[in-house]
């Protein structure tokens, strides 16, 4: 598995826990496994969908201060992210 779908595999994980408010998954999720891959390094078609998650999740001040509706946009962008990586490694 290369570093990139294992990343996105743990990712999806921690986003889709029932046990944890979605909005403490959602910083997990980009905080220990996402934070510093190199957009680049993605596939194409998810590179700005992963630079808008970024940039919303660091920009935020106070830390947590993202509202429901919008943690769950970045929760499904993480899983969807998650799947297009997936696909891209299951063709290659």
């Amino acid at each position: 598995m290369t570093n990139l779908l294992h990343r996105f595999t743990k990712a999806a994980k921690v986003v889709s826990s029932d046990s944890t408010p979605i909005r403490e998954c959602v910083y997990g999720a980009y905080r220990d496994h996402l934070s510093n891959i190199i957009s680049d390094d993605l596939p194409e078609e998810i590179q700005i969908i992963y630079e808008s998650v970024s940039d919303r999740l660091t920009s935020i001040e106070p830390p947590g201060d993202i509202g429901i509706d919008e943690v769950n946009y970045l929760a499904r962008d993480i899983l969807y992210m998650a799947d297009a990586v997936q696909a891209h490694y299951k063709k290659s």
